[in-house]
């Protein structure tokens, strides 16, 4: 996929994917993963709204200084690569400026696979 700048130079943006052959422990940690991403997704969408609801704006930086204090408290989250959860928050900001507070849908364990990036492959613990 390419994309121009409004000088005419091309813009490249590259992705990849890649199918996993996990083991058990591994597959099991992925979906941790997935899961605390899914409720971080969920949990500052929810505060958005109620954000919005009082009149109020919270945002990226925000909701990212308060993850830091919610990894204290809950050990489940602190298990998980933070860099996965920041890009969560940040996906969400992405996705609340495009469309807004009160479309942007919950993510459901039903209706949406346990999904997470990696933004910079070096953070990634290899043991894991």
């Amino acid at each position: 996929m390419s994309r121009t700048r409004g000088t005419g130079d091309p813009l490249m943006l590259t992705g990849r994917k890649y199918r996993l052959d996990l083991t058990p422990d591994q597959a099991e940690f992925a979906e941790r993963i997935g899961g605390a991403c899914r409720s971080v997704w969920n949990t500052g969408l929810e505060q958005r709204r109620a954000y919005r609801l009082h009149g109020a704006f919270i945002g990226y930086h925000e909701q990212a200084r308060q993850l830091v204090d919610a990894k204290t408290e809950f050990p489940w989250l602190a298990e998980v690569p933070g860099h996965c959860l920041q890009q969560t928050l940040i996906d969400l900001d992405r996705a609340c400026a495009k469309h807004g507070t009160w479309r942007v849908r919950w993510k459901t364990k039903i209706k949406n696979s346990p999904a997470f990036r990696f933004p910079k492959a070096g953070k990634s613990r290899s043991n894991a």
